[in-house]
């Protein structure tokens, strides 16, 4: 999946819809213009990222 708006941070998460395999970005790409892709089940990855029980939004 071409990430377009913005590369994937710290703490992001992806998630297979299909059969729910799981990325959870611990190291965020640091190229000059970062081209990302997730894949899985031959479909993009969909972020699934949220915030904290607890945490303001």
């Amino acid at each position: 999946m071409p990430i377009k708006e913005e590369p994937p941070k710290t703490g992001d998460m992806y998630r297979c819809q299909t059969c729910d395999l799981e990325i959870h970005i611990t190291q965020p790409c640091s190229c000059e213009t970062p081209a990302v892709e997730f894949t899985c089940c031959n479909k993009p990855l969909k972020k699934v990222t949220a915030l904290p029980a607890g945490m303001p939004t």
